[in-house]
């Protein structure tokens, strides 16, 4: 038996023989919130229903929760990928026993920093030195 419990209902009245006896939820627990406690229930239980929410907390099986995606981060290191792009091009079409000149060495070498400098944490740079 599939051990997700937000899969699937387990109230007795869908159709129980489907499932063992032991299973099917019949026990119902009310209880009352006031508002602020019902605006915080709201936004944490996402897309759940606010009874399955309250279940899977009781029980320790809340999904994970997904942080938000930066998007400053994401159209910076997106602008910074399309710059190595652009160094690459020129670079691929060069013959494979010609050395790279100093421009280019300096020019992919800052993009790459940059690109690293966005990447680590600077807490992390500061720690290797």
């Amino acid at each position: 038996m599939d051990n997700d419990i937000t899969k699937s209902s387990k109230r007795g009245k869908f159709n129980p023989a489907k499932l063992p006896r032991t299973e099917i939820r019949t026990h119902c627990i009310s209880v009352r919130l006031n508002e602020e406690e019902l605006s915080i229930l709201n936004n944490k239980r996402g897309p759940y229903k606010k009874g399955e929410w309250l279940r899977m907390a009781s029980l320790n099986k809340l999904p994970p929760v997904l942080p938000e995606i930066n998007r400053v981060a994401w159209t910076e290191l997106g602008r910074l990928a399309q710059g190595l792009n652009h160094l690459l091009t020129p670079l691929d079409s060069k013959s494979p026993h010609s050395e790279l000149t100093r421009t280019e060495l300096f020019a992919l070498r800052r993009q790459i920093k940059t690109l690293r400098d966005h990447l680590i944490p600077s807490t992390f740079l500061e720690q290797d030195k």
